[in-house]
């Protein structure tokens, strides 16, 4: 019999808090560069953790994760690359791998490693490997056929998570959110196999009036579950499913103008998710921004509809303030003004420019693309020297020692061209609504936006043609 110490000791530790379970991450980093910290990011939204570990001088580090309820997703970084892992508490994991090749060798021992190496060799099988993109369905082909490529593509994943599963003990968890992730990638292909044919093709795709009817293979009526609760990888499929979905409200790729197409969308969106309002609301709101660009008529006229369904007050102000950055860019509207400093220290305004046609050119010294154009945009310059045409560049994320080299090393500098610089902070690129680099505007001599697509400067004759146009308005 217990004696009365030994009850109450007994009683006092079923009434002490559990000790917090933690998990270890530690490894070695083969030929990493020097001067960055690891970081691993986990849980949701606000309550997103991040934790730091200085990589020692011989590549090593380690990381202890507190306060883990359950298996978790969790983001590994270190100098620009990531890779996903999956920790449970008690877990102790190390990894090792050579950096150069980061995907390709990563390997993990210990407790926990088996759900890491799964995670690592599915990444390099399935997206990152030299095998990957053969094996992976491509938009080229009929409907038909990419539906039994995309199948296809889905039972060679299932089949290596079951294999793998079967040598190596994986949880439960685990497998049903990479069985999840798989069908996600799946469903993702097909949606936006519309899209990418009409791109390739140049034409529009034929598709059955049953193509959609794979998504009732998902569990979209309890959609709202998934979202936000599983983080890394798993997350991102989430959301990259609800901005695809956009292909399945509007296949043609052209939101129609009629007030009467928003509540067709909400009626096909609400026969696909069910009782599921967050799904809803996030994938209309992605669909209607996504459609910002390229269908202003139409989101102004899905969006009184849009307004009387959404139930985040959030998403519905962000695309409120999208529309009027839209509405302030359109043809036509007076072109956003700026004051910037030029590669002289001088500042320079849009309204200094007031009656000539502004060919106007967002990039960065960083952004391949930008600089690839460049020596066409020299040749370009050329052939409008003495008209009233001002080229300006202005260079936006560059610190401002490495923008005045190139521009000396490369001559970019001439008499009809103005080189401004956007510092940390400024927002022109943001109120002229530049979403990629480069971008290419025409404003005119009345300070109007001509078009927010001008043709790039290697387009030539195209090129010419439109600021030719310019000059004679």
């Amino acid at each position: 019999m217990l004696s009365l110490s030994a009850l109450l000791a007994s009683a006092v530790l079923r009434l002490l808090p559990a000790p917090p379970a933690t998990a270890t991450l530690s490894g070695h980093l083969d030929h990493a560069p020097a001067g960055d910290t690891v970081r691993l990011a986990y849980g949701q939204h606000q309550g997103r953790q991040q934790l730091r570990a200085v990589l020692s001088p011989t590549g090593d580090f380690r990381v202890t994760v507190p306060d883990l309820q359950t298996g978790t997703p969790v983001d590994f970084y270190y100098a620009r690359q990531h890779a996903s892992l999956y920790l449970q508490p008690g877990d102790d994991v190390r990894m090792t791998l050579d950096f150069p090749t980061f995907d390709e060798n990563i390997r993990f021992t210990g407790r926990g490693a088996d759900a890491n190496n799964y995670l690592a060799q599915s990444l390099w099988r399935f997206e990152f490997g030299p095998g990957a993109a053969a094996a992976r369905p491509q938009p080229t082909t009929t409907a038909g056929q990419m539906r039994q490529l995309a199948n296809a593509f889905r039972q060679t994943r299932r089949n290596f998570l079951a294999s793998y599963a079967k040598a190596h003990p994986l949880p439960a968890e685990l497998q049903r959110n990479e069985l999840l992730d798989i069908d996600l990638g799946w469903a993702i292909s097909l949606l936006e196999y519309p899209g990418a044919y009409r791109s390739l093709a140049k034409q529009e795709p034929v598709l059955p009036a049953t193509y959609f009817d794979f998504l009732q293979q998902l569990p979209l009526k309890k959609f709202d579950q998934y979202l936000g609760e599983r983080g890394g990888k798993g997350n991102t499929a989430v959301l990259r499913f609800l901005t695809s979905y956009a292909n399945r409200l509007n296949p043609s790729g052209v939101l129609s103008p009629d007030p009467a197409e928003a509540p067709r969308h909400y009626a096909l969106a609400q026969a696909d998710f069910g009782p599921n309002p967050a799904s809803i609301d996030r994938a209309m709101a992605q669909f209607y921004l996504w459609k910002l660009d390229s269908n202003l008529d139409g989101v102004l006229a899905a969006y009184p509809t849009f307004v009387s369904h959404n139930r985040d007050s959030t998403t519905a102000r962000t695309l409120r303030i999208l529309i009027g950055r839209q509405l302030a860019v359109r043809e036509g509207s007076p072109a956003p003004a700026f004051t910037l400093l030029n590669n002289a220290g001088q500042k320079v305004s849009l309204a200094d420019l007031r009656g000539k046609v502004v060919y106007l050119d967002f990039w960065g010294t960083w952004c391949a693309p930008c600089m690839k154009e460049m020596p066409a945009s020299i040749e370009l310059k050329k052939q409008f020297e003495g008209r009233d045409v001002a080229f300006v560049f202005i260079s936006v994320g560059d610190k401002e020692d490495k923008w005045q080299k190139v521009l000396a090393a490369e001559r970019f500098t001439s008499p009809n061209s103005i080189h401004l610089r956007s510092p940390e902070g400024n927002d022109v690129a943001n109120r002229y609504q530049v979403t990629g680099y480069p971008t290419y505007w025409l404003i005119g001599r009345d300070g109007g936006v001509i078009t927010r697509t001008a043709p790039r400067p290697s387009d030539g004759a195209a090129t010419v043609a439109a600021i030719n146009a310019a000059l004679a308005k």
